[in-house]
């Protein structure tokens, strides 16, 4: 077997493959007078620690496992403080890098608001940074468009004095929304990296095998019908008064449930995350 196709088969390159073809399906999708979702302003209530939600504190129960009030954590992404806020009181240190200036600003207020002395934040990118090191290193939901996974990963390995982990969705990210594609759009979605991917690449870099945590998350409310549908506008890339829309109106009514005015995608099978880590032994334990 040649030295190409032995290469093509690797889990970094299946993993930028990925990447690559759900990024041009959606180019090639995307109604022209549809911004893509990176062009709006972050939705910083998603990542925000006061959401109150189950599922998040089944996540930070198991990160708090791998810490002790002695620990450093530095968070990859930290985003508006959805866990870097409440690993802050349990823990003597945190370190959140958010390259993200409404990210950020959430961050500062929440942790001031929340009375928490001990938070760092850093306002860079994770591959702009330079040394930063943690007991445990942390990652979520951040890698899924990373087209170059290699040198972020190896970063994160380095960065972390005992364990590195990154937090990811089970089945590809979105997925509860994958009944709207051949309906508005005549085709099935193509999948971006997640669970599997990651294990492999993980494996496949020398970090592994890795161990992985799955932890049920609860389905993702989009708001008052006029919210949800321009939240669906956007990750389906359709434009108002289009013939597409007007096929995503009829999906709405087939895929939605309306939970007292609040619509929530319908799901036939658990949501699930899975915590991917991998320890390390450059610190006594």
């Amino acid at each position: 077997m040649s030295t190409v196709t032995t290469r093509a088969r690797s889990a970094v390159d299946r993993w930028r493959a990925m990447v690559l073809a759900h990024q041009a399906q959606s180019q090639r999708l995307r109604d022209a007078a549809v911004r893509t979702p990176r062009d709006y302003p972050p939705s910083v209530d998603s990542f925000r620690a006061d959401r109150e939600r189950d599922d998040d504190a089944r996540v930070l129960a198991v990160l708090l496992g791998l810490v002790s009030r002695e620990s450093t954590v530095v968070d990859v992404g930290a985003g508006a403080g959805r866990f870097a806020i409440p690993l802050a009181r349990k823990v003597a240190r945190v370190i959140a890098i958010e390259p993200s200036e409404g990210m950020r600003a959430a961050l500062e207020s929440d942790a001031q608001r929340a009375g928490v002395g001990n938070l760092e934040v850093v306002p860079t990118r994770w591959e702009d940074t330079a040394g930063i090191s943690g007991d445990l290193v942390i990652t979520s939901h951040v890698v899924y468009p990373l087209v170059d996974i290699e040198p972020f990963l190896r970063r994160l390995d380095a960065a972390a004095l005992r364990c590195a982990a990154v937090l990811v969705f089970e089945r590809t990210p979105l997925s509860w929304l994958s009944g709207f594609w051949p309906r508005v759009h005549n085709e099935e979605r193509l999948p971006a990296p997640h669970l599997p991917q990651v294990i492999d690449v993980v494996t496949e870099l020398g970090f592994g095998p890795p161990l992985v945590d799955l932890i049920d998350v609860e389905p993702f409310e989009l708001g008052p019908p006029d919210v949800a549908r321009e939240k669906l506008r956007r990750r389906l890339y359709v434009a108002p008064d289009s013939p597409a829309d007007e096929r995503l109106t009829q999906a709405m009514r087939e895929l939605l449930d309306d939970r007292a005015g609040v619509l929530v995608p319908r799901t036939e099978t658990p949501i699930r995350v899975g915590l991917v880590r991998w320890t390390l032994h450059r610190a006594a334990m």
